[in-house]
């Protein structure tokens, strides 16, 4: 059994925001905004490889099933989700405090 990541397939990504407090390690966090012609009216949500784990905990809780597994190579140095090795510009989401959304 190998190690494995998370990946969310962008145009099933509704922006609904259900995934992000499943994610202990803070990986999974939406765009600033939405990119030109999008089909959703919400900016979607994306996996920052450098957060995620693979805990996979996120997964079972995405309605469109936009969340989906990565078996990472067993001697793989990167995590196939690297693309550039830049995280994209995100929205900080509070979590903690009466309007944050805590953990699930």
């Amino acid at each position: 059994m190998g190690q494995s990541m998370v990946a969310i397939t962008q145009a099933d990504c509704t922006g609904c925001d259900l995934c992000i407090p499943h994610c202990p390690f803070e990986a999974l966090l939406p765009l600033t905004s939405n990119p030109e012609g999008r089909q959703h009216k919400k900016r979607p949500v994306v996996v920052l490889a450098s957060q995620c784990v693979g805990c996979l905990s996120c997964i079972g809780s995405c309605p469109t099933k936009a969340l989906h597994e990565i078996e990472m190579p067993p001697l793989a140095l990167h995590s196939p989700l690297l693309v550039s090795g830049v995280d994209p510009d995100t929205e900080s989401i509070p979590r903690w405090g009466r309007k944050g959304l805590g953990w699930a």
